[in-house]
């Protein structure tokens, strides 16, 4: 057995005589830092370069043109008058006369075309709007009252009272119903039956709901619009109204008299009388429009007979009154 092991080893000697140097193996080890040599200084971190940039400029004013409004046209039809245009289109009467060099709004050709002012010039006017204003208004509202027709409409009548030192002219009301509550039901505009209303004078309006609310117990009339004339009221001839007597005939209230042209040198045009009627209480019980027959014009200082028959409501008439109204002819 020892032989053999001998003879084995003996092998194994041979072949590494034969390959070189023996190689024996070493344990392996950290390198171990000289006791005379410091750890390496740290290298600085530099913050990040920063790289200047060119501040942002404002982008260049882009020229913006200046955009005209199309203007409003409106191409004037016959019978229209000046005022019932401005009115359709909210502006006053002046700023209408100062957009189109309108002098004399009497004379007005149907085809002709009018600018309609818009912004500032629609509300510039010398003589001022009245109305709408938050203030008392300077004019009156009289003898307001409801009846009923014979087919169930509701019709309410009231005048309106100059009271003012304006020649007044676009005047319009307001009714408004209410019921038990206080609660809003219905409301309706018009119109007073005077297109012009010198001071001290009045005109009637009416206001009529064809189904008004079952329920409805109180009422309100508010005036909300209201203008002075100012140079429109050189469109009128001032006519007086003389020996105007009045009465039943049948069941309808006539007036009788004579219109005339108290002007120094202007004739008249559409003449028309609108008569009011009143209760003993002054409430409103009627009113009628009505032209008086001229062959022509009015000359300055003529007359003319009127005669004025309507239906009224309430009480027979315990009073009445008149207001006469004409154009100026165009020559």
């Amino acid at each position: 057995m020892k032989t053999l092991f001998g003879i084995f080893l003996a092998a194994i000697l041979i072949v590494l005589t034969a390959c070189g140097e023996v190689i024996t193996p070493q344990p392996t080890q950290e390198a171990a830092l000289p006791a005379s040599t410091s750890p390496p200084a740290a290298t600085p971190t530099l913050p990040p370069r920063l790289t200047a940039t060119a501040p942002l400029l404002p982008p260049a004013t882009t020229a913006t043109p200046t955009i005209t409004p199309t203007p409003v046209m409106h191409v004037v039809q016959a019978g229209e008058a000046l005022y019932t245009i401005a009115l359709a289109y909210g502006v006053s009467v002046e700023a209408l006369q100062n957009a189109n060099g309108i002098t004399d709004p009497q004379f007005l050709q149907p085809g002709q075309e009018l600018i309609i002012p818009t912004g500032e010039e629609a509300a510039e006017t010398t003589f001022g709007v009245l109305l709408p204003t938050s203030t008392p208004l300077p004019f009156e509202k009289r003898g307001v009252v409801f009846y009923e027709t014979p087919v169930g409409s509701l019709l309410g009548l009231g005048e309106i009272v100059n009271t003012t030192e304006f020649n007044l002219t676009n005047v319009q009301v307001r009714v408004t119903l209410f019921d038990a509550a206080g609660a809003l039901l219905t409301e309706a505009d018009a119109f007073v039956d005077a297109e012009f209303i010198p001071p001290g004078e009045r005109s009637p309006f009416r206001i009529l709901f064809t189904a008004p609310p079952p329920t409805w117990a109180s009422y309100d009339v508010a005036i909300i619009r209201g203008e002075a004339a100012g140079p429109l009221v050189d469109s009128y001839v001032p006519i007086a109204v003389a020996e105007v007597e009045g009465g039943l005939s049948g069941s309808q209230f006539q007036v009788r008299g004579v219109v005339q042209n108290t002007s120094d040198g202007r004739s008249a045009k559409n003449v028309h009388v609108i008569v009011t009627t009143y209760d003993a209480q002054g409430l409103v019980t009627g009113s009628r429009q009505s032209a008086v027959e001229v062959e022509g014009a009015l000359a300055p200082g003529a007359t003319a007979p009127f005669s004025s028959l309507f239906t009224f409501y309430g009480d027979v008439p315990a009073d009445f009154h008149v207001i006469a109204l004409g154009r100026v002819a165009a020559e």
